[in-house]
């Protein structure tokens, strides 16, 4: 009577999932759900290889959505869903200062990430917000090494 909808597992979806991330008729949400997909049925070796082969759409999605993300939040108000929206974006986020290391050594998207960190560390986000916004400016800071400008240190 009823059917329980699953993801479909395997490397046909993850095929099709990557697909899907890099079509850009598709919304940023839709590509976003994709990309998380692909990260939960695939081996961190292939994750890796997505990543540095497609890192500008991976960003693309990220940054819209994180974006999409902090406007929900000022409207709404920071209810569990939104936190729940937020926080899938986050692990995004942190995916790609692992993953990417050698290209954000070279500062690759150096004000957009000093963006982000910064909007997570303001003042009025929850102590668990600026908890992760320090996590991510350490691993950003590592990724960097001596090619961070002084004023961000």
């Amino acid at each position: 009577m009823f059917k329980i909808h699953r993801q479909p597992q395997g490397e046909g979806a993850v095929k099709k999932s990557i697909q899907k991330l890099l079509d850009p008729k598709k919304d940023v949400v839709t590509r976003l759900k994709h990309l998380k997909n692909i990260i939960d049925n695939s081996s961190n070796i292939e994750v890796q290889a997505l990543f540095e082969l497609h890192y500008s759409h991976i960003y693309f999605v990220f940054f819209e959505n994180f974006l999409l993300a902090e406007t929900n939040l000022r409207l709404k108000g920071s209810h569990r869903a939104q936190r729940e929206e937020l926080d899938a974006i986050l692990v995004i986020f942190e995916q790609i200062l692992v993953n990417l290391p050698e290209l954000i050594h070279q500062r690759w998207q150096y004000h957009s990430i000093d963006t982000v960190i910064k909007r997570l560390l303001h003042s009025q986000n929850s102590l668990k917000v600026r908890r992760e916004g320090i996590h991510f400016f350490l691993l950003w800071l590592r990724a960097l090494g001596k090619n961070a400008i002084p004023r961000t240190l």
